[in-house]
């Protein structure tokens, strides 16, 4: 421990002692390893048999979806750091950062976009006439530098949980009732993962998904699509907790009724901040009328087959929270929160779907065995790599809840 810190910190004089848990991990990375081994045989059957460009923009889809929840959840520990949340002692942050290992996965599965390139981006067969925009979007240079991006966003990412689960900081995690600051590493660093992930999802945004309709532009696109990430993780989160009350035993962090309360209420808010950035998006859109803005939105919104699909992401994501989320005991409710938290996930993937996928097929909806496989492919591909995170998050769940066990349990 530093030799500047207050001596409140020192009073603490040790590090919470984690409680084994014994869960039956085996079963979950059985699921994983077979879900991972269906994407690759999807995939390849794809590529051999099937229709290359459903594969890769797939593969597109599945990693911003997958990254994007992994990264989110070391920007929501950051969150927690910078706005001293120490209401759940260090549960919420091992929650936040359980997802974290996929990161350098998708380093690897970026490659994936490098490879399919030729069948995502039209404009490499068709270059735009704007000279400027054709430079910007130049193959070699657009994967290069969302690469790197990625690359920047991995490194910090892996620093910022070391940082986090030092002593120091997880001490820190336990003095709720002092207002001494978290540690001097945490605060530098913390800042510097937000800016980071706002520069790069906003990049990734107009990269990777505007670009794949190069006459359209949106200027809070990016803020937007970030914001719209960061919700989806904590849906996962909350989702995650639900979960995790079930399988631990009885006493765990989160049957106390405040901490899904307080992830209800992050759910709802930024349910609520979500829809505020699509309808200042929107309203602009259709005010101005101008070509070049409103087909983007015409031909998603108001021409079948895409139609249902994109009206279901205001539903899953703003209406259902909103509505069944504005009273306390629904968001202490297990089987209500974790309901509507599965249902913001599974919205968000159909949001990137649909800002995707049309672009090159805007008269067909190509939803079928690629898509399905390839998804899950991800899916196991992202729960192997959260394993370790969630066992991490098990033992101090418990070990947690057995600090506050004077607050009573949730309700079923």
């Amino acid at each position: 421990m530093s030799a500047n810190r207050p001596a409140s910190l020192g009073a603490a004089a040790a590090r919470p002692i984690r409680q084994p848990v014994e869960l039956n991990w085996s079963r979950l990375t059985t699921i994983a390893v077979v879900l991972i081994a269906v994407g690759i045989i999807g995939a390849g059957a794809g590529l051999a048999v099937g229709d290359p460009r459903q594969v890769w923009l797939t593969w597109l889809v599945d990693l911003l979806f997958f990254v994007g929840i992994a990264q989110a959840g070391v920007v929501a520990s950051a969150a927690f750091y910078l706005t001293q949340g120490r209401w759940a002692g260090s549960t919420h942050y091992r929650l936040a950062e359980s997802f974290w290992r996929f990161l350098p996965l998708g380093l690897v599965l970026f490659l994936g976009i490098v490879v399919g390139r030729n069948y995502i981006f039209p404009w490499i067969a068709h270059p735009v006439a704007n000279k400027a925009k054709a430079a910007w979007l130049s193959a070699p240079f657009l994967l290069t530098r969302d690469f790197l991006a990625l690359a920047w966003m991995t490194f910090l990412s892996w620093r910022f949980i070391l940082i986090s689960n030092t002593d120091e900081a997880v001490i820190w995690h336990h003095e709720p009732d002092t207002i001494e600051m978290p540690p001097v590493p945490v605060r530098r660093i913390a800042p510097v993962v937000g800016i980071s992930y706002a520069i790069v999802w906003t990049l990734f945004a107009y990269d990777l998904i505007s670009s794949l309709s190069p006459q359209w532009h949106s200027t809070l696109f990016g803020w937007w699509y970030f914001a719209t990430v960061f919700w989806s993780c904590i849906c996962l989160m909350s989702f995650t907790a639900v979960r995790m009350r079930a399988v631990l035993p009885p006493g765990n962090i989160f049957t106390r009724g405040r901490v899904l309360h307080d992830l209800g209420k992050m759910i709802f808010a930024f349910s609520v901040f979500w829809m505020y950035l699509t309808f200042a998006q929107y309203i602009v859109i259709w005010y101005g009328d101008l070509p070049t803005e409103t087909f983007f939105i015409i031909g998603r919104c108001w021409h079948h087959p895409w139609m249902f699909l994109t009206w279901m992401c205001p539903v899953l994501l703003w209406a259902l929270p909103f509505s069944v989320l504005m009273g306390v005991k629904p968001k202490k409710t297990p089987a209500i929160l974790g309901t509507v938290a599965l249902l913001g996930v599974i919205g968000v993937w159909n949001l990137h779907y649909v800002l995707i996928v049309p672009s090159l097929f805007p008269d067909t909806l190509p939803f079928g065995w690629i898509q399905l496989s390839v998804t899950a492919g991800f899916l196991g591909a992202f729960i192997y790599c959260a394993i370790p995170g969630l066992r991490q998050l098990a033992e101090v769940a418990v070990s947690d809840g057995l600090e506050t066990s004077d607050e009573a349990p949730a309700p079923h």
